[in-house]
């Protein structure tokens, strides 16, 4: 559901192999367990820009944390990007600077695997973390003590 917007560049544009974790049940169970931050389900429209290309998808869930976008081109692991989104009861737009922790392509016979990728959040200002911390408190997760350098996905 990827959509490229036009940009300057498009030439120059190149896109990065992903990295296909061939044993994503597993991994989703660990990064699960592993998780310090509660995740709120919901499907918000996100946009992000990595390399001078600009993306549009839908998160999946997000936390304190980070969030997993839902794509079937997600970025290699360890691409950094600028992450903009909407919380349902703000009418602020979020920005942030991530990180792709891990991602996950798609894999022949696996309907049921989730093709997207884990984004930590590594830059927020104080007012747009307390938006975030206070929407997920309002959904039933935990705070992130102001921390922004939790694991995603």
């Amino acid at each position: 559901m990827s959509k490229k917007a036009p940009t300057k560049n498009s030439a120059k544009e190149t896109s990065k192999p992903t990295k296909v974790v061939d044993t994503a049940s597993e991994k989703s169970q660990g990064q699960a367990a592993d998780r310090a931050d509660h995740r709120v389900p919901i499907q918000l429209l996100v946009d992000y820009r990595s390399d001078g290309s600009y993306l549009f998808d839908f998160c999946k869930d997000v936390g304190a944390g980070g969030v997993f976008i839902e794509t079937k081109t997600p970025l290699s692991a360890g691409s950094e990007i600028d992450l903009t989104f909407t919380i349902p009861d703000s009418k602020e737009t979020l920005r942030t600077k991530a990180k792709v922790i891990w991602s996950q392509g798609p894999i022949a016979g696996r309907a049921d695997i989730n093709v997207g990728m884990g984004v930590q959040f590594t830059q927020f200002n104080e007012s747009q973390r307390k938006k975030l911390d206070d929407f997920i408190n309002r959904c039933g997760g935990n705070q992130s003590s102001g921390r922004n350098s939790r694991r995603a996905g």
